[in-house]
């Protein structure tokens, strides 16, 4: 498998990992390339809901994709 293919499973991986409202609204984000005001408008929340479930989104992500890249030698942290 190469490494970009092994990076794209990782992230589909974590992105499972997700509340289902935190991965639409970071999909809607990413992939979509809409606004917060345009993902609040289509599922009815606030701005603020949407600020909220991206930070969710963006920890998890940082938290569950960093978990798996790092080394079990590294001693540090």
């Amino acid at each position: 498998m190469t490494g970009r293919r092994v990076r794209s499973r990782r992230l589909e991986q974590a992105l499972a990992g997700l509340d289902e409202r935190t991965r639409e609204v970071f999909l809607m984000s990413s992939r979509d390339r809409l606004s917060y005001a345009e993902i609040a408008a289509r599922l009815n929340i606030s701005a603020e809901a949407v600020e909220r479930h991206m930070a969710d989104a963006l920890h998890e992500l940082d938290k569950r994709l960093t978990q798996t890249e790092r080394p079990s030698w590294r001693f540090w942290r």
